[in-house]
């Protein structure tokens, strides 16, 4: 069995390798991910691309790679661990690092200014993350922000909006990570570890029922195969916007200083219009004859009780319980 340390090291080799071959260059930045021109990666991306040419006289520029054209998200995130790859954005890669899984630890935010406070610039969480990813050769640029996350049905099945009861033999997509399994073990469903590929084609199939850590940006993706969208609000999603440790390292101050200033800028704006972004992936998910089912208040208290009574415990002892009491303490919890 393949250890977290065998990997790390593993990934260490190989970006002195990449490093080596001169793959990384300071004149031309690959920025690649795999969400389309409408989601906010890619306004996040087009606004950081300006402004670093803008801040640099020309000297920087970025070769953009939008829709997944170099690969699914998790083996981008591995070649910018790499160093093949300078910058992505992506979600928590925890089968790289289990302690990624305190990114989707449930019901810490309440509310968008709670997600700042926790996830945001010069947040706490921050410090964890930029400890974690270092471990894997990469540097955070920033968080950018989605929304709270639900789960989508097929078409044709109950609605098990009361968890536990309701879930019984419920297969729904989860992340691959051993927290996603937990939760939705605790909440009474089926879990099936699935890549996002294959996501659409299974819930067309019937192969699953329903797919989990569902922001309202990404359930019209499935509109001919889903309805409704059950919105429990049980994680606040932000993502990760990083870059080859190695190479941004190797930049000179004034580089890496463009760099950060035009990332800072762009994360700030993200956060600034996370909120006006929300409504209309409600809208869109409406006019696609979704359904939006939002939990009555004895429903939440129930779910949420029974996330956080295994999911706490669980980052816990990842994170250590100084870290823990820290979310706690921000999240007014």
């Amino acid at each position: 069995m393949t250890t977290s340390k065998q990997i790390k090291a593993g990934f260490a080799a190989v970006g002195l390798l990449a490093a080596g071959t001169g793959t990384a260059t300071a004149k031309e930045i690959i920025l690649d991910h795999v969400m389309g021109t409408r989601h906010i990666f890619h306004a996040v991306s087009e606004q950081f691309s300006a402004r670093l040419k803008e801040l640099s006289g020309g000297e920087m520029t970025v070769a953009y790679h939008p829709g997944g054209d170099l690969g699914d998200w998790a083996s981008i995130v591995e070649r910018v661990s790499q160093g093949a790859v300078q910058m992505t954005m992506s979600w928590n890669h925890s089968e790289l690092d289990p302690r990624f899984d305190v990114s989707v630890l449930g019901y810490v935010a309440s509310d968008l200014e709670t997600g700042r406070k926790v996830y945001g610039p010069g947040s706490v969480m921050n410090e964890v993350y930029d400890g974690i990813m270092g471990d894997l050769g990469i540097a955070l640029l920033g968080t950018i922000p989605t929304e709270f996350t639900g789960f989508v049905m097929r078409k044709g099945v109950d609605v098990p909006t009361s968890c536990h009861k309701d879930a019984q033999g419920f297969k729904t997509r989860v992340l691959g990570m051993p927290m996603a399994i937990e939760r939705y073990k605790a909440t009474g469903f089926a879990p099936v570890p699935m890549a996002f590929s294959e996501v659409h084609t299974a819930l067309q199939t019937g192969a699953i029922d329903g797919r989990a850590y569902s922001p309202p940006s990404e359930v019209p993706l499935f509109k001919d195969a889903v309805s409704p969208y059950v919105f429990t609000r049980e994680n606040f999603e932000h993502t990760f916007w990083t870059a080859n440790k190695r190479w941004f390292d190797g930049l000179s101050e004034e580089q890496q200083s463009w760099i950060r200033t035009a990332a800072d800028e762009a994360v700030t704006w993200a956060w600034k219009n996370a909120e006006a972004e929300s409504p209309k992936w409600f809208d869109q998910t409406r006019e696609a004859g979704i359904e939006v089912i939002e939990l009555f208040l004895e429903q939440m208290d129930a779910y949420r009780t029974q996330v956080t009574a295994v999911e706490y415990p669980y980052i816990e002892a990842s994170i250590g319980a100084d870290v823990m009491d820290q979310i706690k303490a921000t999240a007014g919890n």
